[in-house]
């Protein structure tokens, strides 16, 4: 039994509305309360249930929230034990930055591990969060995400990056619910380091930014060849994500320039959420319809189960799903996908491509190729 809240927001025309949940705790007896409203004015606020035994309340406060997300209304930040993620919020318009992410090409672990003796190619790890960049300019601070849309930052990241000790920068890495993990400086003060080869802007990172807070990481990176096979060793059992390879003579290129690469351990893709064919709308089953663009042509590529303890993601949402692998053919779909919850606004719904699959091992024609056309046009995260 835990506590939780969570905050909920919806925009659509002219309408810019907010909905707060809790789900409290006093003395052993459980309360849900709401406050709503129009963003920026005063909320008002209603107690859905008092004096309840958990499992009431608990049952209240998911109803709640299905009802919630069901009408269009996008979670933008939920905690549970008072445990809040660092958030990092939507673009409050899309209003670009002007900075274009370099995005990382996908290869498998054989290819990943040729890499091993190359003295050319760092390792680092690859973390299972969001991409952003973060820019300091007049004392302000600014995120940027995949898309290179300006978005909010929070307070609880801002203030650690106030240790850092330039009045300028742009730095680029991935936010965790705990942590900011750094794995490039692009400018500091009145330089621009994007001409620099990776391995000089990484010595300005860590002299700028190592050991400045506890939220603040810089990746760590293992650089010889003995400390690669020890660091992929150490990511499986750690059961990490993956890793990423790094180019160290690479100066910085927006885009998919494919001078970096990453390779998971886990296939995961992001889908469009669709409409469920008529065959499989009758079943009952709390899943949503997954689609991939084939061409110009929406596939449809599955069903996956939705767990309670996730809202409903709306048709036409991007989701990141997991799976271990799709089968060959024009009309294969994946085996044992699975949702976490994670809805991607930093994914457009062009890159949702059947580009990014992993095709299962073996399978003749299909496999043939596969990490090329994945090359060109996976998804990063």
């Amino acid at each position: 039994m835990q506590t939780e809240t969570i905050e909920l927001y919806f925009q659509q025309g002219s309408s810019d509305k907010v909905y707060h949940l809790q789900l409290e705790s006093v003395e052993e007896q459980w309360s849900v309360n709401a406050q709503w409203g129009r963003r920026g004015s005063a909320l008002q606020s209603d107690t859905k249930v008092s004096s309840a035994a958990y499992e009431e309340a608990k049952r209240i406060y998911d109803r709640i929230i299905r009802e919630k997300t069901g009408k269009g209304y996008r979670i933008a930040q939920a905690t549970a034990n008072g445990d809040t993620p660092i958030s990092v919020g939507l673009p409050s318009v899309k209003e670009h930055s002007g900075h274009a992410p370099e995005l990382l090409t996908p290869i498998e672990e054989p290819e990943a591990l040729q890499l091993v003796q190359d003295a050319s190619w760092w390792f680092q790890q690859k973390f299972d969060g969001r991409r952003l960049a973060v820019q300091k300019a007049d004392g302000k601070y600014s995120g940027i995400n995949k898309l290179g849309q300006v978005i909010p930052i929070d307070s609880r990241l801002s203030e650690p990056l106030d240790l850092v000790q330039a009045k300028a920068f742009l730095a680029d890495g991935e936010i965790t619910d705990s942590h900011f993990f750094i794995w490039d400086l692009l400018s500091v003060n009145d330089s621009d380091l994007r001409a620099e080869p990776y391995e000089i802007r990484y010595v300005h990172l860590t002299r700028l930014f190592r050991g400045v807070h506890s939220t603040i990481r810089v990746c760590e990176t293992a650089m010889t060849a003995k400390a690669k096979r020890a660091f992929v060793k150490a990511m499986h059992v750690a059961n990490a994500e993956g890793f990423v390879c790094k180019n160290r003579y690479a100066a910085y290129a927006g885009g998919r320039a494919g001078q970096h690469y990453k390779c998971k351990f886990v296939a995961t893709a992001s889908f469009i959420v669709g409409p469920k064919p008529d065959k499989k709308a009758s079943e009952g089953h709390r899943s949503i319809a997954v689609y991939l663009l084939d061409g110009n042509r929406p596939r449809f590529m599955g069903t996956v189960g939705v767990p309670d303890r996730y809202p409903l993601p709306k048709v036409e949402q991007v989701v990141e799903v997991r799976y271990l692998y799709c089968h060959p053919g024009p009309e294969g779909k994946l085996m044992q996908a699975k949702y976490f919850g994670k809805v991607r606004e930093d994914i457009a719904v062009t890159e949702c491509t059947v580009a990014q699959l992993k095709f299962k091992a073996n399978d003749g024609e299909a496999d043939e190729g596969s990490v090329n056309r994945n090359q060109e046009s996976q998804v990063a995260c």
